[in-house]
């Protein structure tokens, strides 16, 4: 239906906790999913990737700024939109951040309606940028063979290559020869990506 609000999540990533408590009743208000991080750190080693998602992303933190943590966002997983929130009128750090490819830049205190109406626009970017399979095509999996599927069901179940290692008696670098390999034929670029085609489809076959 057009204008509909895909399935996704939001993740808030700011150090102040009312600031998060708020916006988490916001979303909750409004039927869509949000997990809040109260550091760049925590962030960036606990959040698992899932697609459709959002990144509601202060500007400056303790220890790992916003512009840092979206740095990482780029490398890792560059089809997750980016919308910075500030307390300042930084106007160097917006330019910055739309040059680099943030999705928004909202001022505190920023226009409730204007958040929600963005982030509904962000989610729906990041849906419409999935990777085909998405919707719904598991012939890929079919191509794995046992050992790729053991490793995907790793990757999936969010766990370390050293993790995945120990668990099936193989080592690391073969892990991330497996990892290459089903990355390749799943047409992925990332982890992020690999789980949500995973995720995605019907018929996972493992």
């Amino acid at each position: 239906m057009p204008g509909s609000l895909p399935v996704g999540s939001v993740c808030i990533v700011d150090d102040d906790a009312q600031v998060r408590r708020f916006l988490v009743e916001v979303f909750s208000s409004i039927g869509l999913r949000s997990d809040e991080y109260a550091s760049g750190d925590e962030f960036m080693h606990h959040w698992t990737p899932t697609l459709p998602a959002c990144v509601l992303l202060d500007v400056r933190m303790p220890r790992v700024t916003g512009p840092e943590i979206h740095d990482w966002l780029r490398a890792r997983h560059a089809r997750v939109p980016v919308i910075f929130l500030s307390g300042y009128a930084d106007v160097p750090t917006a330019v910055r951040a739309m040059r680099l490819g943030a999705f928004d830049f909202l001022e505190k205190p920023f226009n409730i309606q204007q958040l929600i109406e963005r982030t509904h626009e962000a989610l729906r970017h990041c849906a419409a940028h999935m990777p085909p399979a998405a919707a719904g095509d598991a012939s890929w999996q079919h191509e794995l063979t046992p050992r790729e599927q053991d490793v995907l069901r790793g990757i999936v179940a969010g766990k370390r290559n050293k993790a995945i290692a120990a668990e099936l008696g193989i080592s690391e670098r073969t892990v991330e020869t497996h990892r290459a390999s089903v990355m390749h034929k799943s047409h992925t670029h990332s982890v992020a990506e690999l789980v949500a085609r995973t995720l995605t489809t019907r018929d996972t076959g493992i």
